[in-house]
């Protein structure tokens, strides 16, 4: 899937003073509430060049910070700062992971920019040294977005502040386009499962939906529709996961090396008709988390 900035760009060429009149100003308490935030963001910022120095500030500063976001109003605002202080904590776990990972493997831990989605998180890719730098690449840009929006709430209305909020605009176009795209995948696996295909048959299909599920989520920012969008994922892996566990199990033969009877499923306890049932009970949370996912993107 091409990214697909360029294409929102296009859409909102043109339209800077229109899309930035409706972008709503919040209130006084957020407007501070979003400061203390961003303020925050910038002490990870600052403490990341320190050897040592991120991972104390951010024990300071986490999981204060999701609930304080929490309490921000939904919008935009909100939306890329969630997704800056998410990314922030991710950065932070890659940076743990990168150290063995190199000494182990032998490798650098250089990001795969052919798995990103948008074209600005391409870009980034391609000035970053790894993973963890990505990452926090990704974080700074959410929250520069987030400072944008902040000096257009209190009134900045410069050349340059318009610009760039209309670029904005056209990265939330961009989320759309990607979560009608992963709710276009979740749709198809749902009408698959369905059908009366044995799950064998349908598990390498479902497998690499999933995987094309993975990237496009990591290039949503953290909003309900992402959140949504990642629950109904959620619920197709556990339902995939007992599918394979019960197949064994309703097998015709019976693996020599394994003393179960057929129906009953080793280690776990359970029959496979209690595999079947879980199975199932994850495809209606996974129907559910989409119905509501497509509640929560609009009509397309």
């Amino acid at each position: 899937m091409a990214p697909l900035s360029l294409l929102c760009l296009l859409v909102f060429a043109g339209g800077t003073a229109r899309t930035s009149a409706q972008v709503r100003a919040p209130g006084g308490k957020e407007l501070k509430k979003t400061e203390a935030l961003l303020s925050n963001l910038r002490r990870l910022e600052e403490a990341a060049d320190a050897p040592g120095s991120l991972q104390k500030t951010a024990a300071k500063l986490y999981p204060g910070l999701y609930a304080k976001v929490s309490g921000l109003r939904d919008g935009d605002l909100k939306t890329d700062i969630a997704t800056a202080v998410a990314l922030y904590e991710s950065a932070l776990r890659a940076s743990y992971e990168a150290v063995p990972r190199a000494e182990v493997e032998g490798e650098g831990g250089a990001p795969d920019c052919a798995r990103e989605m948008r074209e600005a998180y391409v870009r980034l890719c391609r000035e970053a040294s790894g993973r963890a730098a990505l990452l926090r690449a990704k974080a700074r840009l959410h929250a520069r977005w987030a400072g944008v929006e902040l000096l257009y709430a209190r009134g900045d209305r410069t050349d340059a502040t318009l610009e760039a909020v209309s670029a904005i605009r056209a990265e939330r176009a961009t989320d759309r386009a990607l979560a009608e795209e992963a709710l276009h995948v979740l749709e198809e696996l749902a009408a698959e499962a369905r059908d009366d295909e044995r799950a064998e048959g349908r598990s390498v299909n479902f497998r690499d939906r999933l995987e094309q599920l993975e990237r496009i989520l990591a290039s949503l920012p953290r909003d309900r529709a992402r959140g949504l969008l990642g629950e109904a994922r959620d619920a197709f892996r556990d339902r995939l996961y007992w599918q394979m566990k019960a197949a064994p199990a309703r097998a015709r033969v019976v693996d020599a090396n394994s003393f179960a009877e057929p129906g009953v499923l080793p280690r776990l306890g359970l029959t496979a008709d209690d595999a079947d049932a879980a199975a199932r009970a994850n495809l209606r949370a996974a129907l559910k988390f989409i119905r509501k996912a497509k509640e929560e993107i609009g009509p397309r």
